[in-house]
């Protein structure tokens, strides 16, 4: 998976922020549960439309649907930015994504 862009969607009233991440190609079950032991995974696989919740140590979560090509993501007030570039890290063979509306 590579990302394509990445949207700032709105900022919380406690300072952290989501973004929207595009991808080239949708979630499916092994991009999923690669996101396994770098934070709290959740997976419903259950669901009607499968979704997922990832949430990492210092504040950050990732939500999705399986078979999207996107995700959201909050970033932490507290070294947001820092959060956002460690994401960006687990797609490491990506072109540098274009930031909107920053």
């Amino acid at each position: 998976m590579h990302i394509v862009s990445c949207t700032h969607l709105e900022d919380c009233l406690n300072g952290s922020r989501w973004m929207r991440y595009d991808f080239d190609t949708p979630w499916d079950d092994a991009s999923v549960r690669s996101l396994d032991g770098i934070g709290a995974l959740e997976y419903f696989t259950d669901f009607p439309r499968p979704y997922f919740r990832l949430r990492g140590d210092a504040g950050s979560e990732v939500k999705g649907v399986l078979g999207t090509t996107t995700c959201r993501v909050l970033l932490p007030r507290h070294d947001g930015d820092a959060a956002q570039r460690a994401f960006e890290g687990l797609f490491s063979s990506i072109t540098t994504p274009t930031h909107e509306g920053r």
